[in-house]
């Protein structure tokens, strides 16, 4: 009977034990792929940095490239972007003859900048 007890306790509790906790599978799934995209005038170069958790990513882009940056967090993460650059720390134009997008944004599945007037968002899920 002992065994027949310790041989229950042990399948109910064995799957726990196995299991990755619940805050490490919310975590991994929490990061995303996102594509980001300059929409520049052709011959320029876009600069964006993603502010995450892990630190900056700064990259440039030439006008019309896309490029996927993995470990994004949806609405946590923010980006800014600059043409020619470099990304300011309040995301405005630095000089009259610069471009910013004016503020930082978060990263959010599904924008993207080829969505119609006044959606110029420059990421995409």
């Amino acid at each position: 009977m002992n065994r027949t007890f310790l041989t229950l306790a042990l399948c109910l509790t064995l799957p726990a034990t196995l299991a990755p906790p619940a805050g490490a599978q919310q975590v991994a799934s929490a990061h995303h792929n996102a594509k980001f995209l300059c929409l520049a005038p052709a011959g320029h170069t876009c600069q964006f940095e993603v502010r995450t958790n892990q630190g900056p990513i700064d990259f440039a882009l030439p006008s019309g490239h896309r490029r996927v940056i993995g470990g994004i967090t949806p609405n946590s993460d923010t980006y800014c972007v600059c043409d020619p650059g470099p990304v300011t720390p309040d995301c405005k134009a630095p000089r009259l003859d610069h471009w910013c997008l004016g503020h930082w944004l978060d990263v959010t599945p599904g924008l993207n900048s080829d969505n119609g007037p006044g959606e110029d968002r420059f990421a995409i899920q």
